[in-house]
């Protein structure tokens, strides 16, 4: 019981701090110079992340279609040439 409550415990210690990353703007007054410029950078951050999200997707879809095209054409080069 007691090893239990010592994992459960560290395991929420650890999970509390996985969040720190994040960049709070509230700090800083509304409308001032800092507060827009750390509004700014978040945007920035998200945006940039977002479309390396969508490059990686395209990607992989480009990958894919372009196997399933080499697939294609092999199999019609074998239909042409058993014909033959």
């Amino acid at each position: 019981m007691k090893k239990t409550l010592i994992t459960l415990s560290l395991i929420l210690f650890v999970t509390n701090f996985a969040f720190s990353d994040e960049t709070k703007c509230s700090d800083f007054k509304k409308f001032s110079k800092e507060y827009i410029k750390c509004n700014a950078n978040k945007i920035k951050e998200a945006t940039i992340n977002k479309t390396n999200k969508i490059k990686e997707g395209a990607v992989k879809k480009t990958e894919n279609l372009k196997k399933g095209t080499k697939k294609f054409i092999n199999k019609a080069k074998n239909k042409i040439k058993k014909e033959k």
